[in-house]
């Protein structure tokens, strides 16, 4: 059973955002796209094992997907998948990665069209996370769980090589297919209910409450100002922030399509890039749109809360709005 689904990760939602609202000679925008790039790959990645865990047989386990828990004030450890049962829990995380992997102490060396890159290892990687999970569970039901974890190189066309002496690696590094003879062996392994369906559900709800987002700052990250965003409604087909209010209508000024709902993806990329609150001033700016009366109308077709009065109500944008109308 799936406790917690993943979503479209904001880091990706903000770099298309940024894609849609910087000019076609930005300096920026070829590495924008390598990151964005980057980005999809381990998206891609992580939603490539669902098709496997399927697979396992049926058993009263919870799957949790993409879990970002905090350690302290400003730290933070993420999971990709994570498999919860009474006997065990099983982390998996996810390498999409092309090229040859070499797997050696304290690092991984990938080799690409004759480019060498070096990252840091994720078999400490995944202990690390074990280690942090299971921190959780004594503090809070004061209980050892059985634990392992597993590297997942998804992506079949990489080749995996591991250094010879490092036997970890050699057990945690494993490819889509294997998923289901290691969940099938480890269960065997540890036969025995260490939770009760009362401590099963308090971690679960633990790990939901605990569960944070991530909020990337990627304008920093690239050193993008809030001045370089452009302003107008976005036309997909164009791909060219075109559209106008004709008549009752939004429609492009380039092809001709309408899109009334192309305001709603103004609203987004709004939350995404500047603030999460808006008025009805900053949004005729940012729409280009001078009617007071039309801008009132749309915000409040948004049925978002807000605060202030008539002439000075902010509108507040959540992460839960942006999922709604993704």
């Amino acid at each position: 059973m799936i406790k917690k689904y993943r979503t479209i990760p904001i880091k990706i939602l903000i770099l298309e955002a940024l894609l849609r609202r910087l000019p076609e000679n930005h300096p920026k925008r070829p590495k924008i796209r390598e990151e964005l790039v980057r980005s999809y790959a381990g998206y891609r990645g992580e939603e490539s094992l669902d098709y496997y865990l399927a697979q396992l047989p049926p058993d009263n386990y919870y799957i949790f997907q993409d879990l970002r828990i905090p350690i302290s004030k400003d730290t933070y450890f993420q999971i990709d998948i994570l498999l919860l049962t009474r006997r065990y829990f099983i982390i998996y995380e996810a390498k999409n990665m092309l090229g040859t992997l070499f797997f050696d102490f304290n690092q991984l060396v990938r080799t690409y069209e004759e480019k060498e890159e070096i990252f840091p290892d994720p078999i400490v990687q995944v202990q690390n996370q074990q280690y942090h999970l299971d921190n959780l569970l004594k503090k809070h039901l004061n209980k050892t769980v059985p634990n392992t974890s597993f590297v997942v190189v998804t992506n079949p066309s990489s080749k995996i090589e591991i250094n010879s002496q490092y036997h970890v690696a050699k057990q945690k590094v494993i490819r889509n297919p294997a998923i289901l003879p290691r969940f099938v062996t480890y269960s065997r392994q540890h036969p025995t209910d260490i939770l009760d369906d009362r401590e099963l559900q308090k971690i679960t709800r633990l790990l939901l409450k605990f569960h944070t987002p991530s909020q990337p700052d990627i304008l920093s990250q690239f050193q993008i100002s809030i001045d370089e965003i452009l302003p107008g409604l976005y036309c997909d087909r164009c791909m060219s922030l075109s559209i106008v209010k004709v008549d009752r209508t939004w429609k492009c000024q380039q092809c001709g399509i309408e899109n009334d709902k192309a305001f709603i993806q103004a609203i987004i990329d709004y939350f995404l890039l500047i603030g999460a609150t808006i008025t009805n001033q900053q949004c005729r700016a940012f729409i280009q749109h001078s009617s007071i009366y039309v801008v009132s109308r749309l915000l409040r077709s948004l049925k978002l809360p807000y605060k202030g009065s008539t002439k000075g109500r902010a509108y507040q944008l959540s992460l839960h709005d942006l999922q709604k109308w993704l």
